[in-house]
């Protein structure tokens, strides 16, 4: 199972090394869309974990301009891809705080298994354009 994971963060970290250099504003507008819709209620429009129903949470939700910052200054693409599709998430490590958003579209049935990463990935794209030096 902890193969999986790290495959899908590898294979995330190619799509969006490849995506992220040439993403036009059309897919980071599509990104921060899809944010706003599903992630700005706990981490806020901005992504500094300040959101509407961030006071109602039993564990603040993290600051997500800052992932760079805390990773030697590379966005950590394969982590964050992993944490927000979760469907690798080992349930010997818990259950996790947040909406694990693979599974929550997968069940949904918003699009086939290409789709659902292309979103993700817009998300992230997004989401590498809001990062602090």
């Amino acid at each position: 199972m902890h193969y999986s994971i790290c495959r899908s963060g590898i294979a995330a970290a190619l799509l969006l090394g490849v995506f992220a250099v040439h993403a036009d504003e059309g897919v980071e507008q599509s990104g921060k869309a899809r944010y706003l819709e599903r992630c700005s209620v706990c981490h806020g429009a901005g992504g500094k974990g300040d959101g509407p129903f961030a006071p109602m949470m039993t564990s603040k939700p993290a600051n997500l301009t800052i992932l760079a910052k805390n990773n030697k200054g590379e966005f950590p693409f394969g982590r964050v891809y992993d944490t927000v599709d979760g469907r690798n998430i080992l349930l010997a490590h818990g259950t996790p705080d947040m909406p694990v958003w693979g599974k929550e579209l997968k069940r949904a049935g918003l699009g086939g298994e290409t789709d659902l990463r292309g979103q993700l990935v817009e998300t992230l794209i997004f989401l590498r354009t809001i990062q602090v030096p």
